[in-house]
């Protein structure tokens, strides 16, 4: 192998390796078309199950801060906000026609222990996701 090529292997070893290191995670394709963006929030971190996907974002901004603006933003998107039992958490359901209904709820990363600051979504499919 020549020079140049061992140290463009290396090179895309190198950010392969570094991306989940420096907390950045790519959106779920569903996020787009569902989920109002927080403008200043990075993804750091996605789970999948089955049924669900959570996202943890990472942003500079007070999470109260947060709260408003998807306390509106989501109903702009047509989501129905739920009532919750406890202050600082939003919940919120999107009503498909073509398919289950979606759960989403909205918590403070920070609150849960081992987190960063920011916030995490959960989308909830009951019937499972495509």
């Amino acid at each position: 192998m020549h020079a140049r090529s061992i140290f463009v292997l290396a090179l895309l070893i190198i950010c392969f390796c570094a991306g989940p290191l420096l907390g950045k995670s790519e959106l779920p394709h569903e996020f787009e078309d569902l989920v109002p963006l927080y403008p200043s929030a990075q993804p750091v971190e996605t789970r999948y199950t089955r049924d669900s996907v959570r996202v943890q974002f990472a942003t500079n901004d007070t999470y109260e801060r947060v709260l408003s603006f998807y306390a509106k933003a989501l109903e702009e998107a047509g989501w129905l906000l739920l009532p919750v039992p406890s202050l600082g958490v939003i919940k919120a359901e999107k009503l498909e026609s073509d398919k289950d209904d979606i759960h989403l709820t909205l918590t403070d990363a920070s609150a849960t222990q081992g987190h960063h600051p920011g916030f995490i979504i959960d989308l909830n499919y009951p019937g499972g996701r495509e």
